[in-house]
């Protein structure tokens, strides 16, 4: 059996989570892919040149360097072999962002030619008093530490005593559970839109509900993929509760209501985005908005006040601001 997702915090996720769901997991079945399907040309998602903006959109940052996106590349690349070989698997997704549900899509489709017994994970609602459970079970045997942006501050979480960083653990767990139970339209009820937002206590509840594909359901799945690659549209996007293909400037109306009057730095209209977006079912990434704002810029859509590497660096503001 092979485990199946997308994205590396989804994998750490499973990873710490796969001794106490399966004892006989081996953490080296479970199979991350980095691309993002929901972007770019997908006529063959095995072509290098065609998918390598997609995989590493950091490119302009001095940041990163060549090395590593190299590594990363490669990694991707090896895990995309693997599916080859695999003779069962176990696909974790969440129906809350394109990525996941396109990826879901194209793995079903290599796959189902081969007529693999396929599992299926579906990250979503879970009942609040689910979360406080696996919360109180965490907290009653399991060390706690605190890490912040402060290297003075983590020394001194350090020499906290464990009842403290309980205290405090305990006290923002709470805070994000009630900010994400009152953003949500179900009452009692919180929901994770991707796998790596869910905390590895909190699978159990789903991986007890987890179901084998029938023969109908991939190839539907299958049928979807294919469609979505004739189409080959620059973006595809959660629209009505289905995966859909969208135009370059599907996002913008909702990018463009974020740039602030005044002059300030890009990170922070790339933030509010990522929020709004959220709302409506689209999980996006940071690299996708900001080469949005760059084309907006470029179109005369919004000023570019000062160009930047990076969204930290840029400062932009709506036009006539």
């Amino acid at each position: 059996m092979y485990w199946i997702c997308f994205g590396d915090s989804a994998k750490g996720c499973l990873a710490e989570a796969c001794k106490s769901l399966d004892a006989e997991m081996d953490a080296g079945h479970i199979l991350a892919l980095a691309d993002d399907y929901s972007q770019g040309d997908i006529r063959d998602v095995t072509d290098r040149a065609a998918r390598a903006a997609i995989l590493t959109p950091w490119h302009g940052d001095p940041e990163l360097d060549g090395k590593w996106q190299a590594e990363y590349q490669a990694r991707h690349w090896e895990t995309l072999k693997q599916l080859d070989a695999i003779d069962e698997a176990l696909i974790w997704y969440a129906g809350g962002n394109a990525l996941e549900q396109c990826g879901l899509r194209y793995v079903v489709s290599r796959l189902q030619q081969r007529h693999l017994p396929v599992w299926v994970v579906e990250i979503g609602w879970i009942p609040v008093s689910e979360i406080k459970r696996a919360n109180d079970q965490v907290r009653g045997r399991s060390a706690v530490g605190v890490i912040t942006g402060s290297r003075v501050k983590n020394a001194v979480w350090r020499l906290m005593p464990q009842f403290v960083l309980r205290r405090y653990a305990a006290r923002i767990e709470q805070r994000s559970l009630q900010d994400r139970v009152e953003r949500s339209p179900r009452a009692g009820m919180a929901y994770f839109s991707k796998v790596g937002e869910a905390a590895p206590n909190l699978l159990p509840y789903f991986y007890k509900r987890r179901r084998l594909l029938t023969d109908t359901e991939q190839a539907a799945l299958l049928t979807e993929w294919t469609r979505m690659q004739e189409e080959n549209t620059p973006l595809r996007a959660i629209v009505d509760g289905k995966v859909q293909s969208v135009p370059a400037d599907f996002y913008d109306a909702s990018i463009l209501s974020c740039v602030p009057e005044e002059d300030n730095v890009a990170a922070l209209t790339v933030g509010r985005a990522i929020a709004k977006l959220d709302e409506t079912g689209n999980r996006v990434s940071d690299m996708l908005i900001f080469s949005r704002i760059r084309a907006l810029g470029a179109a005369g859509r919004l000023t570019i006040v000062q160009d930047g590497a990076t969204y930290r660096d840029m400062v932009i503001r709506k036009i006539g601001g």
